[in-house]
């Protein structure tokens, strides 16, 4: 049981992760649009929505 419970820990910390580089990206593409950058807010919102989506399937695992 406790190895179970470490593996959930260590899952909630790669969800957490992926989730604060989406933040990352997120403020990124503030920046761009507030530049009109057009190009760049287009790989920054790119790429957080790929940082979570992959937080969303490590939820989805986490629950199932």
């Amino acid at each position: 049981m406790k190895a179970k419970r470490e593996q959930s820990f260590e899952e909630a910390a790669d969800l957490v992760l992926h989730a604060e580089v989406a933040n990352g990206y997120l403020r990124e593409l503030c920046v761009a649009c507030a530049n009109g950058d057009k190009p760049a807010a287009r790989r920054f919102l790119r790429e957080a929505i790929s940082e979570l989506d992959i937080a969303r399937a490590l939820l989805r695992t986490g629950i199932e």
